[in-house]
């Protein structure tokens, strides 16, 4: 029973095989119809069957013992869902992997570039709605930031994290940088660079709308937009905003200052504490959410600090500003 020179008439999985000249038989044909197929031959070799899919019509093949024993899936479905997929998420299924797992395929990105990608994550992006990223075109983002910071970047981390890339500074000292905080500028070199201590920093006000009031946040940081981005557990249902913030020469002063106009505010208007129970669920910090009402009373203070009022010096910080107790 060998294989003849005779071809199917029709593309089987998109190929075309020859006809394997052997008897069909019964129980092939009745498990086949079990599993949403009919036997229309045999190819290749004595133990290929071809399937035509009652799905899509389309011709496949299936080992015999896979359709005795398995439930066997029809690979021209299969492309059709992977495609869908690629499609959905901006992207094209080019082919299969060229390293030859079969749960890899080549894809091609709306960018232009061409990688390998599990197809379980392609469908994985496609049901939740968010594009494919290309690995080309994310390590040139990630040079690109770190450049504009005085960095490059070298390539993986040391650290089994993919939030993490390993980074060389102008000063020739490498480190593992969390990506987010390289985009935003917030790290310091191990090598040559400053303490947090000792480098500049900023006092802040920030605003958020939360579903049962509107509330402020008075704080220092270094890079207030970014603290804006970590303190909010949801951003979509929070809004927040960066309203205010003046700079401080050194992080030791933001941090002193800081702590001395919340002394103050608890002292003056320990009304405006909004307590944990109200913002637990919304914003990550513990402590130091006001009530919007008492925006203007803290943006005076602000504006005192700036103009040289320390709060750890002088309780008097009305005269560095025209704000008055009763306007707020």
């Amino acid at each position: 029973m060998p294989v003849t020179d005779a071809y199917f008439p029709f593309l089987i999985d998109r190929q075309m095989y020859k006809i394997f000249d052997g008897e069909e038989l019964e129980h092939w044909r009745k498990a086949a119809e079990q599993h949403g197929f009919s036997l229309l031959g045999r190819a290749k070799d004595r133990y290929q069957l071809v399937l035509g899919c009652h799905k899509c019509g389309n011709a496949t093949l299936k080992r015999s013992s896979v359709v005795l024993g398995y439930n066997p899936e029809c690979g021209n479905c299969i492309r059709e869902r992977r495609e869908a997929a690629a499609t959905k998420v901006g992207a094209t299924l080019l082919g299969p992997d060229p390293e030859g797992d079969r749960h890899y395929g080549t894809y091609q990105f709306a960018c232009g570039h061409v990688d390998r990608r599990q197809h379980t994550r392609v469908e994985a992006a496609a049901a939740g709605g968010h594009n494919l990223s290309c690995d080309t075109c994310t390590n040139e983002q990630h040079a690109t930031e770190a450049a504009e910071h005085g960095w490059t970047l070298i390539g993986p981390s040391a650290r089994n994290d993919q939030s993490y890339r390993k980074y060389e500074h102008e000063c020739g000292h490498s480190q593992d940088v969390a990506v987010a905080n390289m985009r935003y500028g917030d790290v310091n070199c191990a090598g040559c660079s400053e303490t947090w201590s000792s480098k500049p920093s900023k006092i802040y006000l920030l605003s958020f709308t939360l579903p049962n009031l509107p509330a402020i946040k008075l704080g220092y940081s270094n890079n207030p937009t970014m603290r804006l981005r970590q303190v909010q557990l949801d951003r979509g249902e929070t809004q927040g905003t960066l309203d205010q913030e003046i700079e401080l020469k050194t992080g030791h002063d933001a941090i002193c200052l800081e702590k001395a106009m919340h002394r103050h505010i608890k002292a003056h208007w320990p009304k405006l504490i909004v307590t944990r129970e109200d913002f637990r669920d919304h914003l990550t910090t513990t402590s130091e959410i006001y009530h919007a009402c008492g925006r203007a009373f803290i943006i005076a203070l602000i504006n005192a600090v700036d103009n040289g009022w320390d709060p750890n010096q002088t309780d008097n910080w009305q005269q560095f500003t025209s704000f008055r107790d009763q306007d707020a």
